[in-house]
Formats: structure tokens, sequence, C-alpha cells
């Protein structure tokens, strides 16, 4: 019995102070918790750093958007027709000496239209308005068809990848890579229609 009792006793001494590991347990658990907290501040903080950028170039390129609209009377406009669709197309280009500012372009169906308006800046989209305009029946059939609906994109990018999206006046918080994609095979597709 006795030396049971000694067991159990080198035993306990051995395993040390069960509070002063629950103490320790708890240290640790506090700092994981700590440096928990600071990333998720640091990200936090990221993220409104981004955001501030990111609506710092928004208002950029709107002001910028303006000022093209503002001086549209000024810029020489290039008229060119499309065959890119099955109804037709034209195009509207706005030019400041050999720089395109702006191109507006209207692609025409039986079953709709879409309308893409790029705002360039050094030869890149920075601003994009799309309308696609779906019809109640193909205007073949008749004359006076009506709008059955229309989906409206306004979007921002830098570097060829969006930075905002508003679609129908809300905002778009995913596929924007597929979107990003879109508008840069329509670009392409465009400035190899009007050449």
């Amino acid at each position: 019995m006795l030396r049971l009792i000694t067991i159990i006793a080198i035993l306990a001494m051995g395993c040390g102070n069960p509070s002063a590991s629950n103490g320790l347990k708890q240290e640790t658990a506090n700092r994981d918790t700590l440096l928990s907290d600071t990333f998720k501040k640091k990200e936090v903080i990221a993220n409104n750093i981004s955001s501030e950028v990111d609506t710092a170039y928004s208002n950029t390129i709107l002001s910028y958007k303006d000022s093209i609209d503002n001086q549209r009377k000024t810029l020489r406009k290039v008229n060119k027709s499309l065959e890119g669709s099955s109804e037709g197309g034209e195009a509207i280009l706005y030019l400041s000496g050999k720089d395109t500012l702006q191109m507006n372009i209207t692609f025409y169906g039986e079953t709709g239209k879409s309308v893409y308006v790029l705002y360039l800046r050094n030869g890149h989209p920075v601003f994009y308005i799309g309308t696609t305009t779906f019809y109640s029946e193909p205007i073949n059939i008749s004359k006076d068809v009506k709008t059955d609906s229309t989906t409206v994109d306004k979007i921002i990018l830098r570097n060829n990848a969006i930075v905002s999206w508003l679609q129908n006046g809300g905002k778009v918080k995913d596929k924007y890579e597929e979107k990003d994609q879109e508008i840069r095979d329509l670009y392409s597709e465009i400035q190899t229609l009007i050449k």
C-alpha cells in the first residue's frame, strides 16, 4: 500500500500544479485571441483603406466621364456601320486627336438590342455602361414592339478589372471575373469591327 501511495505522489508531483497548467492554457488562449483580434483589426483597416482608394479612384473616373460628356461637342465625331449582329449595328466614336475617348456602340437584333458606352483613358476602358433591352416579340412581327425587360450595367474599371459594378441601380458583389472577361472580349470585338 505504501508503494502505491509513493507512486501516486510521484505522479502527482510530475504532472505539476493543475491550476498552473490551466493558467498556462488561459495565457495561451488569451494570446491567441489577442493575435486573432489584431489580425482582424488590421484586415478591417486594410479593407477600409482599399475601399477608400477604390472610392477615390471611382470619383476620379466619374469626373473624367463628366469631363468627356461636357467636351463632346468639341470632340471629333466618327460614325461607322457595324456588321456584328443579326440586324447590324452602329458605332459613334468621339476622338481628341488620335485618341478615342468614348465609344457608343449599338447592336440590333430581332428580339432586342444592346447599347454599350465605353469611356477610354490611355486606350483602355475605364467606365462602361451596357444597356440590354429585350422585346416582347421579334421586331419583324410588329412595328409596335414593346420592351419586355431592360438591364443596365454601370462599371468602373482599373487595369481591365472591375472596381465597382451597379446593375439596375443595385451593387453587384460577385461574378467580377466573368464580367471583366466579357468587357475585354467586347472591347476587342469592337476594335476589330471599327477598323
